[in-house]
């Protein structure tokens, strides 16, 4: 105790003054230093919570693009079921008054050069040429080109001979599809200016009577986009597995018109 009143009594005379002085400037840069020390773990505690903060946002907008995405995917499935359907009415319409004869594919000739099936039902049968031929699901095979007592013969859509009136189902855009040499469709004399996209499905328009329209043909896998053309070219896959049929049926109650040159 009496070394405290001692100091105090030389601090109050001024006589510390120099210890004091000596002591600030000792201790004054070692303040400094860890005031300069804490301030970068400050800024590195600041950043980590902004980082914190940006990773939960990220976490956040992830989840909102995953449901978002699960949503659209939903919408465009049930649009993709919507369109089936309405394609689906639009068949059964064109063919509710139809008549029908099952047959079975006894013989094939499906070269580049030929596209022909022979079925088990002839003359006797009451077939003709110039009848549709589909399949179990309504999409368009094609046509009864030669008939036999017992027996008749079908050119395919894919045969290079076969010219079908068609329209897009989406726009309505007019043209032909025909066969090529590599077994695929392709519409011809679209107009350039139509509107054409991938997946677009195509019927029979019934132009020129050959066809009922609405007979699905198929869809549409390749658009041209030469604006110099003037048609565009748009290829086909025909929605009847053409290769792997075993049954198809006869529309044995239409009859195609012969139309007159004008």
């Amino acid at each position: 105790m009496g070394a405290g009143v001692l100091l105090l009594a030389l601090s109050g005379i001024g006589l510390l003054r120099p210890v004091e002085s000596v002591s600030f400037t000792v201790f004054a840069p070692l303040e400094n230093g860890l005031r300069s020390l804490a301030r970068p773990i400050a800024d590195i505690v600041a950043n980590y919570g902004d980082l914190r903060d940006l990773t939960l946002e990220n976490e956040r907008l992830r989840t909102e693009n995953e449901r978002l995405s699960a949503e659209n995917a939903r919408l465009r499935e049930e649009a993709t079921r919507r369109e089936e359907l309405e394609r689906l009415l639009e068949t059964k319409n064109a063919l509710q008054d139809q008549q029908f004869l099952a047959a079975r594919i006894i013989a094939r000739d499906t070269t580049n050069l030929r596209q022909v099936v022979a079925i088990n039902r002839g003359r006797e049968d009451g077939i003709r040429t110039g009848m549709p031929v589909v399949t179990q699901g309504s999409a368009l095979v094609g046509t009864v080109s030669k008939v036999g007592p017992d027996h008749a013969w079908v050119t395919l859509i894919t045969d290079v001979d076969s010219a079908v009136s068609s329209q897009l189902s989406e726009s309505r855009a007019q043209g032909v599809v025909a066969g090529t040499y590599s077994r695929r469709l392709a519409m011809e004399f679209v107009d350039q200016n139509a509107t054409v996209r991938e997946g677009d499905t195509v019927v029979t328009s019934g132009v020129g009577g050959g066809y009922p329209p609405g007979l699905v043909i198929g869809r549409v896998t390749g658009v041209g986009t030469n604006r110099q053309d003037l048609f565009r070219s748009v290829t086909v896959e025909p929605l009847a597995s053409l290769s792997k049929l075993e049954t198809v049926l006869v529309m044995t109650s239409f009859a195609p018109l012969r139309l007159s040159a004008p």
